[in-house]
């Protein structure tokens, strides 16, 4: 699943906006977030985690197989 999939999933399912997610990371038009979701190629790790963290969802980073370290990503 592609970053912007994953973020508009989790927009959807918190009933989250994008002039809420705007608002909440304080950009002055909720475009700034359609941008993200459906215009960019890529997003940034830094926006994927901030809106992630502020639906409370969090990132983590684990290797596919083997061993079970993993890291939380933070910001």
């Amino acid at each position: 699943m592609k970053a912007q999939e994953i973020l508009g999933k989790a927009m959807s399912n918190e009933k989250v906006t994008q002039k809420a997610m705007a608002e909440a990371m304080g950009l002055k038009s909720p475009q700034a977030i359609g941008n993200i979701l459906y215009r960019e190629n890529s997003v940034r790790v830094s926006s994927f985690v901030k809106m992630l963290n502020l639906m409370g969802y969090e990132v983590v980073v684990r290797k596919r197989l083997g061993e079970s370290e993993e890291w939380k990503v933070d910001l």
